[in-house]
């Protein structure tokens, strides 16, 4: 079995080691989301359908890195959970948990559907993760065997409302992008 690890120190990782021994566990790498990167930046009050001032644009988040060819039976993902702030619009929060799902489709394999376990003491995101697909939650632990077909529609969708799927040209005719 192998496991995609996502946000975990090297002793919680050591940890999850002596749990399953027989597993194979990866450190996934993933860059920051960027601390100038505002909830208002991905999800403006207001944008400009039109085009009159400018053009709307999305900042990407970063990707996971991992080796190709991989393929996870399990992706874990450890979210923070700061319940003395707006914890649902937390940026890292969304930015781990889209993380966690892009490793789960890229892992899809065979006839087997990857897990995702995510780690929190908030509830988690539901946008990508759904109640019915979830598959057993004790304390901190939510683990979820998705929809890959879905998950994946989901994951080609731009984060945020920041641009318009179908910008208004001014002539108002509707191009596609």
């Amino acid at each position: 079995m192998e496991v995609g690890l996502v946000n975990f120190n090297s002793t919680e990782i050591k940890h999850w080691e002596k749990l399953f021994p027989i597993a194979k566990f990866l450190k996934v790498p993933l860059d920051n989301a960027g601390k100038d990167l505002t909830w208002a930046d991905l999800y403006p009050e207001w944008i400009d359908e039109e085009e009159e001032s400018n053009v709307p644009h999305c900042r990407n988040l970063p990707v996971p890195k991992v080796p190709r060819g991989s393929q996870f039976h399990m992706v874990a993902v450890k979210l923070p959970c700061d319940k003395t702030g707006n914890w649902t619009r937390d940026i890292a929060r969304l930015h781990l948990q889209h993380a966690a799902a892009k490793l789960s489709a890229d892992s899809e394999a065979g006839h087997h559907r990857t897990h995702v376990l995510l780690v929190t003491d908030c509830l988690p995101i539901p946008n990508l993760f759904s109640c019915k697909n979830l598959v057993a939650r004790k304390g901190s632990n939510w683990l979820y065997r998705p929809d890959m077909e879905v998950l994946k529609q989901k994951l080609q969708l731009q984060i945020g409302s920041c641009e318009l799927s179908l910008p208004l040209k001014r002539t108002g005719e509707l191009s596609v992008i």
